[in-house]
Parts: structure tokens; sequence; C-alpha cells
């Protein structure tokens, strides 16, 4: 019997090289025999488990209608209408459209899954202003808020679904959108209360967000920095 010089393996007759690292078989005792039985299949394919994505689907979607119906009956036979139960149906829609479309599409896009997600989170919070006496908030706090995430993060997804940022340059991408996030939540909240643009806190995150930003483009851009930080973490 022949085993691998590599890697040690216990080799059969029939192997002409290592199955486990490929290391050509080199046995003057026991020449190869290329008519000698094979003692596995020549192919292992992998077995997947298969799920039934459409059923998932189905299972996830009872589990949120179910106590959606239930507090919407429980609201209007206990107070005569529909009130507070609309802010637990709205919710459990929200995380259905999060959710469910993963188990629908078979190649999610970013216009199957990400814009309906915006969408299900704008109508949600219109929903809330409408239940409140004084809704105005919506328009003037909820939307640009919204707008402004959602167009952070579909930028960094379409310029790393692009390549154009890879490696030790998307967390540094990501840091500069959050930077950039804070101080724009600030200046839409000060434009509502106070009624004019004034920075203040946000600038407490933007400076040490933009700092560590700054590292990671550095690294990003020096190979010899990339290496000596695989040697030290043992990548």
């Amino acid at each position: 019997m022949s085993y691998c010089v590599n890697c040690g393996v216990e080799l059969d007759r029939s192997e002409k090289a290592c199955p486990l690292c490929g290391v050509e078989v080199l046995n003057p005792r026991q020449p190869y025999d290329d008519q000698a039985p094979r003692p596995y299949p020549k192919r292992l394919d992998p077995i997947y488990a298969r799920i039934n994505r459409r059923f998932t689907a189905a299972i996830l979607s009872i589990a949120a209608a179910f106590p959606a119906v239930l507090c919407l009956a429980i609201n209007f036979i206990l107070d005569g209408g529909l009130t507070w139960s609309f802010y637990v149906a709205g919710a459990l829609a929200v995380v259905w459209v999060f959710v469910v479309p993963y188990f629908l599409y078979a190649k999610p896009t970013i216009l199957k899954i990400f814009l309906p997600d915006v969408l299900a989170v704008s109508l949600y919070l219109l929903l809330i202003s409408k239940l409140q006496a004084d809704g105005s908030w919506f328009l003037t706090l909820a939307m640009p808020m919204v707008i402004l995430t959602c167009g952070l993060i579909l930028l960094n997804i379409v310029l790393i679904d692009a390549g154009t940022i890879y490696g030790f340059a998307i967390p540094a991408s990501i840091l500069i959108s959050a930077g950039i996030l804070t101080v724009g939540v600030e200046l839409i909240i000060n434009l509502e209360l106070i009624g004019r643009l004034q920075l203040g806190w946000s600038l407490y995150v933007l400076i040490p967000t933009l700092a560590v930003a700054a590292f990671f483009l550095t690294v990003a851009r020096r190979q010899s920095i990339r290496e000596e930080i695989r040697k030290r973490l043992h990548l």
C-alpha cells in the first residue's frame, strides 16, 4: 500500500495522483495500475439540501399575517374601531417585505429587494403620521432621513457590486457614509426644530469616522501594509 509523500493519505493502486492534494504518486514497488478497480466513484457530487422556497415564503407569510389579523380583530372588538392595531400590522408588513422576497426570487436584485424595502418603510412612517394628531413631521423629518439613509446604502451597494471599491476600501466607504449620515440627520433635525442648519454633536461622530476611514484607505492603497497585517494576524 502506498502513502502520499506530501500529506500522508493512503493511496490505492488505481491512483496516479493523490486525490487529496494532487501530488504525483511515485512508488516503484507498486506501479500505477489503470485497470485496477477504483475504491470510490470518479466523481463525487456534493449533496445540497433542497429547500422549498415558496413553501418557506408561505409559512413566513402565515406567521406574519396571523398575529396581524388577530390584533386587528381584538382592537375592533374591544374598542369598536381600529387604532393601535395598525402599528402592529404595519410593523409586521414591513418585516414581511424585508424577509419573504428573498425566498420568492431565485436571483434577487437591487430593484426587487432594496426598493420594496424603502417603499415599505416609507409607507409605514406615513401610516404612523396619519394615526397621529400632527403628522407634519413625515415630509419634513421622516422622508429626508429615509431618502438620505437609503441613498447612502444604495450607493455603497452599487459601488461594491460594480467592483469599484473592494477590500479595505469597503469599510472605509461604510464609515464615510456613516459620518455623512450623522451630519445629515443632525441638519434635518435642527432644520425641523430650530429652523436653521446647524452642526454640533454630529462632528464628534464625523471626525473619528473619517480618521478611521483614512486609515483603511491607506491600507487599501499600500500593499506592504496589507501584507504586514496578514502576517501579524496569520491570515
